[in-house]
């Protein structure tokens, strides 16, 4: 736990202030508040903003794994894999059958190109929750860029057989066959 407080109270924070002191104390105060606005941020495409709000809930509940979870995607976004990385897999720890927060853990795994790490994060995603289409799509591109062309046809299959009408997984499963086609020549 200490590891984790030394991790994000170290996590270099922008220093201009966007949020005047009413609101921060307000935030402060109602942790669920302090992440809806931290999102508005992320989706706005300010992640420095985001980080600073994430690191600030944490000091109050570092063991929160919403928090954790929206830091891991901030670090993702600022281009801090490694710091990602760690911060949701203690996320995962804490919330193990949280679909979503595996699957961003997967993608940070596919970022650095640990690509065995990232398939795992993904499968288990699925496994938590079979109704992520972009999930598949991601696993599916992943296997496509690991060459494993036959586990992009199952797992694209699969998603076909949830969501029949999935235009772009009729699109990947084309070219998976036309990919199976070629390597049978």
């Amino acid at each position: 736990m200490n590891e984790l407080k030394r991790q994000f109270t170290s996590i270099k924070v922008p220093s201009d202030q966007i949020i005047d002191l009413e609101e921060l104390n307000e935030l402060k105060n109602n942790q669920n508040l302090l992440i809806d606005r931290a999102y508005d941020f992320i989706k706005d495409s300010d992640y420095e903003h985001a980080l600073e709000l994430f690191c600030i809930g944490l000091q109050s509940d570092n063991s929160d794994p919403d928090l954790l979870n929206g830091l891991g995607i901030t670090l993702c976004e600022l281009n801090r894999m490694e710091e990602a990385k760690a911060i949701l897999k203690r996320a995962v720890r804490l919330n193990s059958d949280d679909a979503i927060t595996i699957a961003n853990l997967a993608g940070v795994c596919w970022e650095l190109e640990e690509y065995e790490e990232a398939i795992h994060h993904y499968a288990e995603s699925l496994k938590q929750d079979p109704d992520l289409e972009d999930v598949y799509i991601n696993l599916i591109n992943l296997y496509f860029e690991c060459d494993s062309v036959f586990m992009a046809f199952i797992t694209c299959t699969q998603l076909l057989d949830r969501f029949p009408d999935h235009e772009e997984a009729q699109e990947l499963l084309d070219d998976i066959i036309l990919n199976l086609g070629i390597m049978l020549l």
